[in-house]
């Protein structure tokens, strides 16, 4: 279907696709909400995307699918991937689904903010710049010192800062592992954990049925399918094209929230999700032009 000149094609397609799956996932947690708390949606996201994550990794990696150098690394993966994780779920459940995306879309402000103590980056002016810039769209976006504000807003911001740490250890764990398997790996544990849960604390775990059963199982099968399609793309296009089609999530979720949810965003959000997208693109252009330069 596609020649080698075609590579570009096959990873833009591959990021589409991730996003579209991605805006799934999030309508699905969404629908949810009401019927499931959080450790039940937990454990159905974990648990059923671990067979498709299990069989590419077997068929790519052969015996060598669980194969991790990163240990301890790989825990602090696991940490920040959890904890992001619930942050995440609980802003899709308690905000509108366009401001959730756009705020955690916000995590690349974050890791910019962290990469001079966490990396030993040095971070240019113009970075710096679209930092302070980022920061005022977010508060364009969340309107905090508003008396209507919700406290939910802090899940939010809470999970882009959760996404930053987890891009920062995963850039670390790229240097020596699979990122199939880190992602395997990853999701393995997690359903250990929340499984320990469930086992401990059986009162947490509700029992469902009916539409809200497959829409569950459905929500892990096409988390793993996303976390493919991002996975693959990477492999066909420089980071920074995925990065910037991966913003094509915050007008796209926007719409979905409207159209399905009834959800409706003011202009004080509109404007505050445009800045925070145009801060986090330059970032990430900058970012490759610099790596380019030093290549």
């Amino acid at each position: 279907m596609f020649s080698h000149s075609n590579k570009p094609a096959r990873g833009i397609i591959f990021t589409i696709s991730g996003v579209v799956l991605g805006l799934i996932v999030g309508v699905l947690i969404k629908r949810t909400a009401s019927e499931a708390n959080l450790i039940t949606v937990l454990f159905y996201r974990f648990v059923f995307s671990i067979p498709l994550l299990l069989c590419f990794c077997v068929f790519l990696k052969g015996k060598n699918f669980l194969k991790i150098e990163e240990k301890k690394t790989m825990l602090f993966r696991l940490a920040c991937g959890l904890a992001g994780m619930v942050f995440w779920m609980l802003s899709i459940r308690n905000l509108p689904l366009g401001q959730a995306t756009a705020l955690f879309q916000s995590s690349v402000l974050f890791v910019t903010i962290l990469s001079p103590f966490l990396l030993g980056e040095l971070v240019c002016r113009y970075r710096w710049i679209s930092v302070i810039t980022g920061i005022f769209g977010v508060l364009i976006l969340t309107n905090p010192f508003s008396q209507s504000a919700s406290f939910a807003l802090i899940y939010g911001i809470c999970a882009a800062l959760c996404g930053a740490l987890l891009s920062i250890v995963l850039r670390h764990l790229g240097k020596s592992d699979s990122a199939l398997s880190v992602a395997l790996i990853y999701n393995l544990l997690a359903s250990i954990f929340i499984t320990l849960i469930v086992l401990l604390v059986p009162s947490q775990f509700d029992s469902i049925n009916g539409n809200v059963f497959y829409e569950l199982v459905l929500l892990g099968v096409i988390t793993s399918f996303s976390q493919l399609f991002f996975t693959g793309a990477y492999h066909y296009v420089d980071a920074v094209v995925i990065s910037s089609l991966r913003y094509l999530q915050v007008p796209l979720a926007a719409l979905t929230g409207f159209v399905i949810f009834s959800e409706t965003l003011g202009i004080n959000e509109v404007l505050g999700a445009a800045i925070v997208v145009f801060s986090c693109s330059i970032i990430s252009w900058r970012e490759v032009l610099v790596k380019n330069k030093a290549d």
